[in-house]
């Protein structure tokens, strides 16, 4: 049963009377607390990614498909690349097949701690590995503070992230600093597609929430799913009845954690995928108008309707 529309808007209260602030005596003085506070009372969209399962995770072998329910989804920018975005809580088995190329927590299974630092750092002293400018980099990696002299995870992370906003070229004309250190292959984008849900959605928005390690059942769900169209077979499937979906290429992503001091992170905290939107779908049979997107709002679900 789709949940409840949303409530009409609530009377005005007094700005005195519901202002609060992290500097307020008596407070709550933790920004986090406070944004959770108020997000909560922001609509956002409710989006299922769905991604396949890699040959390196426990999983293969098990299901073909793994997916996510993400509340932080969002679009970064429509030219001169479409791009789009969203967070996962570490750790995560959606995250592990998002980036099957790092595993056990970002690090090369096959060569020893040891033996990376040095193959990083020799190749930074003798190939002229750089990181790039920071206005070369896409939004909204150009806006993260960036130390003059970055760690060895971030030279790793953008020696193999490709530039989302330059045209494919050919290797063999890149400057020696530009290209792919050592002799590591490159690693091809991983295909996922991303479903705009409808509030006829929210069944399978619950039931991707859940912290389950098989999602089999799920997606042998009968008239459910679309299969992948001829054109994009790579891509995982889409789901029926929702407002629209994407099929994006994962192009980079970012560990927040790593983004705070020393000790400010509890866990592993969370990861930020940069994804690339290469396709978008929608049902021409049926009027748009006949949809209602699915929101999380005040912590449960709710759609739209025009005010009056």
């Amino acid at each position: 049963m789709p949940p409840s529309l949303a409530a009409p808007m609530a009377r005005c209260i007094p700005r005195s009377a519901r202002y609060i602030s992290s500097n307020t005596p008596g407070a709550d003085a933790d920004p986090a607390i406070l944004l959770r506070q108020v997000m909560r009372n922001v609509a956002q969209p409710v989006a299922v990614a769905v991604a396949s399962v890699p040959p390196s995770s426990p999983l293969a072998g098990v299901a073909a498909y793994h997916g996510a329910t993400l509340t932080s989804f969002t679009s970064l920018t429509l030219h001169p690349r479409p791009l789009v975005a969203f967070s996962l809580r570490l750790p995560s088995r959606m995250a592990d097949c998002l980036r099957p190329w790092r595993t056990g927590g970002g690090r090369d299974p096959e060569l020893p701690e040891d033996d990376k630092a040095g193959s990083v750092g020799a190749a930074s002293g003798d190939s002229g590995l750089r990181l790039p400018p920071k206005s070369d980099l896409p939004w909204p990696l150009s806006k993260l503070p960036m130390p003059e002299d970055p760690p060895i995870w971030a030279q790793s992370l953008f020696s193999q992230i490709p530039n989302p906003l330059s045209p494919p070229s050919n290797s063999s004309s890149l400057p020696p600093s530009s290209k792919m250190v050592g002799s590591a292959k490159p690693v091809p984008p991983t295909p996922l597609t991303i479903s705009l849900l409808s509030t006829s959605n929210s069944a399978i928005a619950d039931a991707l929430a859940q912290p389950r390690t098989d999602h089999s059942s799920i997606f042998s769900l009968p008239d459910t799913w679309v299969s992948p169209s001829p054109s994009s077979p790579a891509h995982p499937p889409s789901l029926k009845g929702c407002v629209g979906s994407l099929q994006c290429q994962v192009v980079g992503s970012v560990m927040l954690g790593d983004l705070c001091e020393p000790g400010e992170v509890d866990g592993a905290g969370s990861e930020m995928f940069i994804c690339r939107v290469v396709g978008v779908e929608m049902d021409s049979e049926v009027d748009e108008d006949s949809f209602l997107p699915l929101l999380h709002w005040r912590r449960k679900y709710a759609g739209v309707k025009e005010l009056e």
